[in-house]
């Protein structure tokens, strides 16, 4: 048994547990990945064992159990990333860990509406309660950029939690056809482009599961 055990739900359509995965990828963490199904007769009961909100992502490290996605990722940076999850200096680190919490706790006619799904692709016309949440993400993302992306290509230089938070939602936009200034284009673009987010994505497409789904939420 590894040390670390991460247990997630459908690659397609589970924006948060994505997240710490994407985590433990970008910084070469070895971990055993539990993948259970969502949404069926007996996911409950599968996740039982390891979840008690019974709800994904629960990460599993010796006898501690940590569930929600934005409290395994400061686990992890905390624990074995020497806090390096998190960018270095106090003004970057606070504006991170804002923008992280509000992807975590808010914009629910984006969760909504357009939950992520990997499969998709389409061209809505959102309503104006979700172009207003667009909007507040392409803010973020264009104002996180200018003021601190000087050192690298992501929300702010290197990779971050950030965007591990955030990579969910370039799935969505690109998948619903969000219109985006160009800066906020070309940091989804950088999310996108990412290897284990492609990875991820094809894993999604190849699943079989329904479509049909609500959007996969551990808040």
């Amino acid at each position: 048994m590894k040390e670390f055990r991460l247990v997630i739900g459908n690659k397609n359509y589970s924006p948060w547990s994505m997240c710490p995965w994407l985590l433990l990828k970008m910084f070469d963490v070895d971990f055993e990945e539990i993948p259970i199904q969502l949404y069926q007769d007996n996911t409950a009961e599968k996740l039982g064992p390891y979840s008690p909100s019974l709800k994904v992502p629960v990460l599993l490290h010796k006898e501690i159990t940590i569930w929600d996605s934005l409290a395994i990722c400061e686990y992890l940076s905390e624990q074995i990333l020497g806090g390096s999850g998190w960018p270095a200096s106090p003004r970057r680190r606070a504006s991170a860990r804002s923008t992280s919490a509000e992807i975590h706790s808010g914009f629910p006619n984006l969760k909504r509406e357009w939950p992520m799904n990997c499969k998709a692709s389409c061209q809505l016309k959102p309503a104006d309660a979700l172009l207003n949440e667009i909007a507040r993400i392409d803010a973020i993302w264009s104002c996180c950029r200018r003021k601190f992306g000087e050192n690298g290509r992501y929300l702010y230089g290197r990779f971050s939690i950030a965007d591990c938070m955030y990579a969910p939602m370039a799935i969505c936009f690109d998948a619903y056809g969000a219109e985006l200034s160009s800066e906020a284009n070309a940091y989804m673009q950088t999310l996108l482009d990412n290897p284990f987010v492609q990875k991820w994505i094809t894993h999604g497409r190849r699943e079989q599961e329904p479509l049909s789904i609500a959007y996969a939420s551990n808040a």
